[in-house]
């Protein structure tokens, strides 16, 4: 016998189950499973007024999650962008996360740098130290202003991290 197909909005129910995602992201996940845009769309905007979608607090838990692995908000925002979430929308689940936490940026990017601190300290060069600390803050998505500012504060320096040891 064969299964009847599901409508758009059963569809859209069994996506949001798996995960919550952003509203643009639903459209095109209906869209590439057969859908035209203007079903995605009409199928979207019913998700929302039944509050299966909301791209505010879907792009806030998010945020959270993401600060809690120790990323950086270029990360942040590169990944939620890429997951169809606007501008707007992820600048403020940034900065609704820093007002309800308290953590900062840089204060991210310390408690990054104090989990690593083991790795670090296997290094005797104090310039290849800061190097991989450098490194590491990049790949977690940290502004260079905010990574060097946080290599300072962690290894005890004032002002630039590198080129105090350059000169001597």
């Amino acid at each position: 016998m064969a299964e009847k197909e599901k409508t758009p909005l059963e569809t859209a129910v069994a996506i949001l189950t798996r995960q919550a995602v952003s509203r643009q992201l639903l459209k095109k996940k209906l869209h590439d499973k057969g859908f035209s845009w203007k079903t995605a769309e009409e199928t979207a905007q019913e998700c929302e007024r039944y509050g299966y979608i909301n791209d505010k607090l879907t792009a806030e838990s998010k945020v959270g999650f993401m600060r809690d692995r120790g990323d950086g908000s270029r990360k942040i925002k590169l990944s939620l962008r890429m997951k169809g979430f606007s501008k707007e929308i992820i600048d403020q689940a940034i900065s609704t996360d820093e007002a309800l936490s308290g953590r900062t940026e840089l204060s991210i990017a310390l408690e990054l740098l104090r989990r690593k601190k083991q790795s670090f300290d296997r290094e005797k060069d104090i310039i290849k130290k800061k190097t991989r600390a450098l490194r590491a803050l990049a790949s977690k998505g940290f502004p260079a202003g905010i990574s060097y500012q946080a290599i300072s504060e962690f290894f005890g320096d004032s002002g630039d991290a590198f080129e105090e040891e350059a000169v001597q």
